[in-house]
C-alpha cells in the first residue's frame, strides 16, 4: 500500500511538471498589472520571502503576491541602493545571498546587520579562475566569456544559470554553473539550446522547466521559450504566453501566479508600448479530468504568519535557542506610493510619459528616510499617552495598540478597539495612515523583526476586513528599535514596547 501511495505521488509530480505549459494553454491569459505606472519596468526578480521585485528608473520596488488579486504591499527596497545592480538578479533564500551583475561582471553580497555587505566578485572556474580539471565541454569554453548578465538560481542555490556574451560574438547565450562542496563555483557549461540569436533572462520553474527569452523568431521579436531540463537532448519550445507581435523579456512565478515583462499594450496585445508587468494565474490542473489530485504550485509563497521563534526564513537553524542567526531579517523601511504614481496606476499608466526625474527620486528617498526617523524618534511621546479603550492609548499624533508577549493575534475582545481605530481613520477621509509594529528587546533581532511586521500586518488586515480601503493604509515593522522604555525590567515596562502605532501620514 505504501509502495502504491509513493508511486502515485511520484506520478502526480511528474505529470505536474509536464503539464505546466499545458496548463498555460488551458486559458492562462496575461493581464496588465495595476502596479504599472508611467515609464518602463525592468529587472523582474524574486526577492526575500518569494516577493516580486522590479526596477523603475533607478528605484527597486518590492511587491508581495496576493492569493486573490494583484501584487500588493508596495515598498521601495532602499537597502538595494548600496549595490550596483544592473538588471535581473538572483536571491538565494537558503543562504541570504544575492547574485547580480554590473557592467558584465558577476558579484555577490550577503545580508548582515540589516544591510547588504559590500559586493564581492564571484569567482568561477575558467571564467576568472583556472580550471582544476581538464575541460572537455564541446558546447563552449568558459574562458571565452567576456560579459555576464541575468543570473537565476536553481537546486536550492546549488546551480546558477546566467546569460553571457562570448569573445568574438555579440549575441547572448545561456550557461549554468554548479556549486562545489567547498562553496566555490565550478566551470560553467553552455546550454545546447542556444542559437545565433540572443538567449537571455533564464528562470527555472521547480528545477524542471527552464524559461528564457529569445529573439530567434522570424520577425526577431523576443518571445518566451521553455525547455524540459530532464531531457537528455532538450528542445526549446515556444511558450503559449508569448505574442508574435510583441516582446516578452522575462518571467517569474510565485504560487500559481506568473508575472512577465512585455511591451504589448494594455488594450491591444498586437501593438507595442512601454515595457510593463503582466500577470496570469495558472488554471487548476486536473488528474484524469476528475480533480483527484491537486498539483502543488510552481514556487511556494511564504506566508507572513509561518515564522516561528528561532526560525527566521532564509536563516540556518541554530542549536542554541538564544543564539543570534547568521544574518538578520530584511529591513522594513516601507514607503508609500507617491500620489502621481497612485493616480497613474489607477488609470493604467500612459505610454510615452517620462519616468521619475532625479529630483523626484531624491524626494521619494527623503520621504522614506523621514518615515523611519519619525517612527524611531517619537517613542518618548508614548509615556504621556492617554487610554482611550481597553487595549489602545492615544497621543496627539497617533493611536497605540498593545500586544501580549510573543503574540501577534487579534483577539475577539479587541473589537471595541478596532471600532475606535476605524472612527479615527474615518474622521480623516483625505489622509493616509501608517501602521508601525514594534517589540520589546527580549529575543533575537531577526525574530523580533518578523514579529513586529506580523503585528502591523494583523492590524492592517483587520482594518481592511472591516471596510477600511487598503489604499489608505501602509504597514511596516521596526523590531526592537524605537523602544519606549530602554533596558526594561518589569513586565509593565516591556508592555510599553510591545505595540503597533497608527498615525496619519504627512504626505
Amino acid at each position: 500500500m505504501k509502495f502504491w501511495g509513493l508511486a502515485l505521488l511520484m506520478l502526480a509530480s511528474a505529470i505536474d511538471m509536464q503539464a505546466i505549459e499545458k496548463r498555460f494553454a488551458q486559458g492562462c491569459q496575461l493581464v496588465y498589472s495595476s502596479v504599472n505606472t508611467y515609464g518602463p519596468e525592468q529587472g523582474l526578480s524574486l526577492y526575500k520571502r518569494k516577493q516580486v521585485l522590479f526596477f523603475r528608473s533607478d528605484t527597486a520596488y518590492v511587491e508581495a503576491v496576493s492569493n486573490n488579486s494583484d501584487l500588493n504591499n508596495f515598498r521601495i527596497a532602499t537597502e538595494l541602493e548600496a549595490l550596483p545592480v544592473d538588471d535581473q538578479f538572483a536571491y538565494d533564500d537558503y543562504a541570504d545571498v544575492i547574485y547580480f551583475t554590473s557592467l558584465g561582471k558577476l558579484y555577490s553580497s550577503r545580508w548582515y546587520e540589516e544591510a547588504w555587505t559590500r559586493q564581492k566578485r564571484v569567482k568561477m572556474q575558467g571564467v576568472n579562475k583556472g580550471i582544476k580539471a581538464p575541460y572537455t565541454d564541446t558546447m563552449g569554453n568558459p574562458k571565452d566569456i567576456k560579459s555576464i548578465c541575468h543570473p537565476n538560481l536553481a537546486r536550492k542555490g546549488e546551480r546558477l544559470y546566467f546569460a553571457a556574451v562570448s569573445k568574438g560574438r555579440t549575441d547572448m547565450d545561456l550557461w549554468y554553473a554548479d556549486k562545489a562542496s567547498d562553496g566555490t563555483w565550478q566551470a560553467p557549461h553552455r546550454l545546447s539550446i542556444n542559437t545565433k540569436a540572443n538567449e537571455q533572462h533564464p528562470f527555472v520553474v521547480a528545477d524542471t522547466l527552464l524559461y528564457f527569452s529569445s529573439d530567434r523568431s522570424e520577425n526577431h521579436r523576443y518571445n518566451l521559450y521553455y525547455v524540459d531540463l530532464r531531457d537528455s537532448m532538450p528542445v526549446a519550445r515556444l511558450s503559449v504566453l508569448s505574442n508574435p507581435n510583441s516582446d516578452e523579456f522575462s518571467m517569474v512565478a510565485v504560487g500559481d501566479w506568473i508575472h512577465v515583462l512585455s511591451n504589448r499594450c494594455k488594450n491591444d496585445a498586437n501593438e507595442m508600448c512601454d515595457v510593463n508587468i503582466y500577470k496570469a494565474q495558472l488554471p487548476v490542473a486536473n488528474f484524469h479530468q476528475e480533480g483527484a489530485i491537486s498539483f502543488r504550485p510552481l514556487i511556494e509563497a511564504i506566508p507572513a504568519d509561518t515564522f516561528a521563534p528561532g526560525r527566521a526564513y532564509g536563516f540556518k537553524d541554530k542549536k542554541e535557542k538564544n543564539e543570534e542567526p547568521d544574518f538578520e531579517a530584511m529591513p522594513v523601511i516601507f514607503h508609500a506610493v507617491s500620489e502621481a504614481e497612485s493616480d497613474s496606476s489607477l488609470t493604467g499608466g500612459k505610454s510615452g510619459v517620462s519616468s521619475l526625474t532625479v529630483a523626484q527620486r531624491a524626494e521619494e528617498k527623503a520621504k522614506a528616510d523621514s518615515l523611519l526617523h519619525s517612527a524611531l524618534n517619537s517613542a518618548s511621546e508614548n509615556t504621556s499617552a492617554v487610554k482611550v479603550s481597553k487595549n489602545v492609548t492615544a497621543t496627539q499624533s497617533k493611536r497605540i495598540f498593545y500586544f501580549d508577549t510573543d503574540d501577534d493575534r487579534i483577539r475577539e475582545s479587541y473589537a471595541e478597539d478596532f471600532n475606535m481605530l476605524i472612527n479615527y481613520i474615518n474622521s480623516n477621509p483625505d489622509s493616509k495612515f501608517l501602521i508601525y509594529g514594534f517589540t520589546d528587546e527580549r529575543g533575537t533581532t531577526a525574530y523580533n523583526q518578523d514579529l513586529s511586521v506580523r503585528r502591523a500586518q494583523r492590524v492592517f488586515e483587520e482594518l481592511v476586513a472591516k471596510g477600511v480601503p487598503a489604499t489608505k493604509l501602509m504597514f511596516t515593522g521596526f523590531g526592537k528599535r524605537g523602544l519606549v522604555v530602554k533596558n526594561a525590567k518589569t513586565e509593565a515596562e516591556h508592555q510599553m514596547n510591545r505595540r503597533v502605532e497608527i498615525r496619519k501620514a504627512d504626505f
